[in-house]
């Protein structure tokens, strides 16, 4: 019984800890992989889920931040997106699914992509502050 007992703690610990690890995961910004679409950059970019709906656009950003800096910015390969100051850190990448809206100026990512964006929105400022980067083909 004890044995079990010990075990059974040892395991809430591990268990824990490993909720802790995940819970610490802060990211610095958001990339999104388009180069194998035909996606046309824009200053006007909305990230759309598979539903239709705006996950990040213009409205998202302070329009004085946009003036400045534009709401995303744009790199041809991951590892030069990685390094752009805008994500520079822990970017979470993913990866975009299609193109939409005129001119094929929009970009579409999973339901499921979208959905940990969101979650990550509450807590997290990098939205607010424009750190998106696209990579474009």
């Amino acid at each position: 019984m004890k044995k079990v007992l010990i075990t059974a703690i040892f395991t809430i610990f591990l268990l824990s800890l490993s909720a802790f690890s995940l819970a610490q995961t802060v990211y610095t910004g958001l990339i999104l992989d388009a180069q194998t679409l035909t996606f046309t950059p824009s200053a006007s970019v909305k990230i759309l889920d598979e539903d239709g709906r705006e996950v990040y656009g213009s409205a998202y950003v302070s329009k004085d931040w946009a003036d400045k800096h534009g709401i995303v910015g744009y790199a041809k390969k991951l590892d030069q997106a990685k390094a752009n100051p805008r994500v520079a850190g822990n970017p979470l990448a993913i990866k975009a699914v299609r193109v939409t809206g005129p001119n094929n100026k929009d970009l579409v990512i999973s339901n499921d992509d979208a959905r940990r964006i969101r979650d990550l929105a509450k807590h997290l400022n990098f939205l607010d502050a424009a750190k998106v980067v696209i990579i474009v083909p």
